[in-house]
């Protein structure tokens, strides 16, 4: 099963945190976490679509410059969610800049930006022509933590503590659709374009009856139903699962929250700047310990642990940290085996 999104950390584990998720078939990506950006080509920033900012602490917070001066005057719109005060976080990176000649663009960039509450959604448009002044403010319910629920994927927010509100996300690829290629052969159908509309479709839940054109090998057309060409060609099976948590305290509370939110995720980026040896001082500073990590991995039966946001103090003891996760996640998901037989 050839993977959808290709999740990937913005720099390396000691470095600020950040994970870049790109999209196998279009040009797009979503963004986890604003650290610094300045190892991303240009090419890859112009894929972003969404912006998922856990909390507004510098390192995770301090390239929206980046992002915002790359993409500003291609005319996109960037989606961007964060905790509590958010929008104003955002409106104060913004008016830290004179927008005093917007107006010689045609509309530059627009943020579309949310603020999550436990209870409810606060969402403003900020437009580049409009020198980034509040338009459409809204609110809008929340329920069962979902942020983005598209035809293919969906991302759910968790609310943790950091001593100020930190969101962990979860990305849930709705199921794979995949081309059995064998079969595309066998029948006699030419590659091309045509399979990223059959695709389509079937994200799109258009009926079996639905008509398609299918391209000849020689001239012309021919036309099938979706329900034949999916049972002819494609094989459906369960999607992706990548969370994403960082800045956030081991307590009963709180683990709860977490597995709950990274439950059977296929990969797991987790926070880890402490050896277990530091237990107090990650309860003191709301961080996990590289043990930490590993249990709650466990416990939510993930399938790999990818740990990240090391403190910059073990820069020569990151095997260890990577061992201690390594060592709880096993001893965990042994435990959940044992009792479960």
């Amino acid at each position: 099963m050839k993977p959808n999104f290709l999740p990937k950390l913005i720099n390396d584990p000691l470095g600020d945190p950040g994970m870049m998720v790109e999209f196998l078939y279009e040009r797009r990506a979503l963004q986890f976490d604003l650290g610094d950006l300045s190892g991303i080509p240009n090419s890859e920033l112009l894929k972003i679509s969404h912006v998922f900012v856990s909390h507004t602490h510098i390192d995770h917070f301090i390239g929206f410059d980046r992002l915002l001066r790359v993409v500003f005057g291609r005319e996109k719109t960037i989606h961007l969610f964060g905790p509590e005060n958010f929008i104003a976080n955002v409106e104060g990176k913004l008016a830290g800049f004179t927008w005093n000649l917007v107006d010689r663009y045609s509309e530059s960039v627009t943020l579309e930006v949310t603020e999550v509450h436990a209870d409810r959604l606060l969402k403003v448009t900020l437009r580049a022509i409009d020198r980034f002044q509040r338009s459409d403010e809204r609110e809008e319910p929340f329920a069962d933590g979902v942020l983005v629920d598209e035809d293919g994927f969906t991302v759910r927010t968790a609310i943790l503590e950091h001593r100020v509100p930190c969101l962990g996300f979860a990305l849930k690829e709705k199921y794979h659709v995949n081309i059995r290629k064998e079969r595309l052969e066998a029948m006699n159908y030419p590659s091309g374009s045509w399979l990223n509309e059959l695709k389509q479709c079937i994200y799109e839940g258009k009926p079996d009856d639905h008509p398609l054109q299918i391209p000849s090998r020689e001239n012309g057309c021919r036309e099938k139903s979706l329900g034949q060409l999916k049972e002819e060609l494609v094989l459906i099976s369960p999607g992706q699962k990548i969370a994403y948590v960082t800045d956030t305290v081991y307590n009963e509370s709180n683990r709860e929250i977490v597995v709950d939110l990274v439950r059977e995720a296929d990969i797991f980026f987790c926070e880890s700047p402490f050896l277990a040896e530091e237990e107090g001082r990650g309860l003191e500073r709301c961080h996990l310990t590289a043990r930490q990590a590993g249990l709650l991995a466990g416990e939510a039966n993930v399938k790999k642990l990818n740990l990240f946001h090391f403190s910059g103090r073990h820069t020569f003891r990151t095997d260890q940290l990577v061992r201690e996760a390594e060592e709880a996640f096993r001893e965990k998901s042994n435990q959940k085996v044992s009792e479960s037989a």
